[in-house]
């Protein structure tokens, strides 16, 4: 069974709880942090729709914004009906934000504009991009450094490389060009669902890194095989949070039907498709 489970539970020592009170309490003065994903793919598909409603059910509305947004498909529908929608739009990060080169020609360096709705984006120099490419990983202090980060939705390729470790094929250089600053949660692929996820733990709840639960490669088994799809089928090279499922064993978190998605799509070569 290709299952592999990373988990390290760490305590905090005095002088890190010290700095947790002070991270917290800026974080406090400084607002929470917006989670920007940047639409990649052409269209809405089923898989990333479903990351989208995942994402839109853990974090507040007024904090999430999906930009290149597909102008023919309706934001409100990732959320249940009547209840407040992330924003949204059609256009990329650099309408609404100059770009670097020309803000610091024109001295600009405030908040200039976002989808209606919401606080403004801020400057680019207050914008943090979630890459896996980066040197340094995300830290819970960068909380206080940071007012927006930057996540691509996108569906990579996983590569495995001839030591056995995983790669990608690096899909955020489409938009990392543009960023100041970045920050990796890892060296493993993750779904956009999960960076978010994880990025909202590590700033939100002050959590550092080594201390989420973590379940790489995980295998999904089906409750019941031969209907309509695979018995069971591995997400090689991807890492997702663990939680305890219903049987007390250690499971991927995902959203909502994902698992039924991945496991009918079980006969298609994951690795080559996603």
């Amino acid at each position: 069974r290709n299952t592999r489970s990373n988990f390290s539970y760490l305590r905090a020592p005095w002088g890190y709880c010290l700095s947790l009170c002070f991270t917290m309490s800026a974080r406090k003065s400084k607002g929470t942090p917006l989670y920007v994903v940047e639409h990649l793919e052409e269209g809405l598909g089923d898989w990333c729709r479903l990351e989208y409603k995942h994402m839109a059910s853990f974090v507040q509305p007024e904090q999430l914004i999906f930009l290149r947004y597909p102008a023919e498909q309706d934001v409100a529908e990732l959320v249940a009906a009547g209840a407040p929608a992330p924003r949204s739009a059609p256009e990329r990060l650099e309408h609404f934000v100059p770009r670097p080169q020309a803000e610091e020609a024109s001295g600009a360096g405030a908040a200039v504009s976002g989808p209606p709705g919401g606080r403004p984006l801020p400057a680019w120099d207050r914008i943090c991009l979630l890459d896996m490419d980066a040197d340094q990983a995300l830290e819970p202090d960068d909380v206080v450094k940071f007012d927006a980060f930057v996540f691509g939705g996108i569906l990579g390729n996983v590569t495995e490389n001839d030591d056995g470790s995983y790669g990608s094929d690096d899909r955020t250089s489409e938009i990392r060009q543009y960023f100041l600053h970045r920050r990796h949660l890892g060296p493993m692929q993750m779904t956009t669902d999960t960076a978010v996820l994880v990025t909202q733990r590590v700033l939100e709840s002050a959590c550092p890194l080594a201390e989420i639960p973590f379940l790489d490669s995980p295998e999904l088994e089906s409750a019941k095989g031969g209907a309509g799809g695979s018995d069971s089928v591995c997400m090689e090279g991807f890492r997702y949070v663990a939680r305890r499922g219903a049987s007390g064993e250690w499971e991927p978190t995902l959203p909502e039907g994902m698992k039924e998605l991945l496991l009918s799509d079980a006969d298609n070569d994951i690795l080559g498709s996603l």
